[in-house]
This record gives C-alpha cells, sequence and structure tokens, in this order.
C-alpha cells in the first residue's frame, strides 16, 4: 500500500512571529509532504542544514503553537504533520 501524505504552506505563517527556524521548519515540512515524503524526523533532518539542536528547537515550538502536531508512524517513528492555521496559537 502506498502513503499518501497532504499539507500545504500556509501563508500565514509568517504572521506568527515565529524564529526563523521555525518558519523554515514548517516550511520544509509542508514541502516534503507535497513531495509525497513522509514527515518523519529523519527525513526532515537529512534536508535540514543547521544543527540538529536548532531543528528540535525548531519543532517544539512549532509543536508549542500548535502549528504542527506529532504523531508516532506505524513503525514507531515520529511524524510532523502540520495543523490548520485556525488551531495555531
Amino acid at each position: 500500500m502506498t502513503e499518501h501524505f497532504h499539507a500545504s504552506m500556509d501563508r500565514k505563517i509568517f504572521n506568527l512571529g515565529l524564529s526563523v527556524e521555525a518558519t523554515s521548519a514548517y516550511i520544509l515540512i509542508t514541502s516534503i509532504i507535497q513531495d509525497n515524503i513522509r514527515p518523519a524526523l529523519e527525513d526532515i533532518s537529512s534536508r535540514w542544514t543547521i544543527s540538529d539542536q536548532a531543528l528540535h528547537q525548531a519543532l517544539e515550538e512549532l509543536i508549542g503553537r500548535r502549528v504542527l502536531q506529532k504523531r508516532q508512524g506505524p513503525d514507531g517513528q515520529d511524524l510532523y504533520y502540520p495543523n490548520p492555521s485556525p488551531l495555531w496559537a
């Protein structure tokens, strides 16, 4: 069975006053989902060009603002999915 993912970048991300790293992580995640790539930490970090620590901080910022939700995949991997902008804080 082929997995399909869907997300598109919501331009409202630029109105939240997030760090540059968090905004970049959001754009990266929505981009890989549009390419039908699982938003697993491994797939995100392989495309991330800053430190792993900066990525983890960005993901925590996005989760804290409810921009992302973290789910467990069937293989136990952490997956990061964007929430619709009305849920953002």
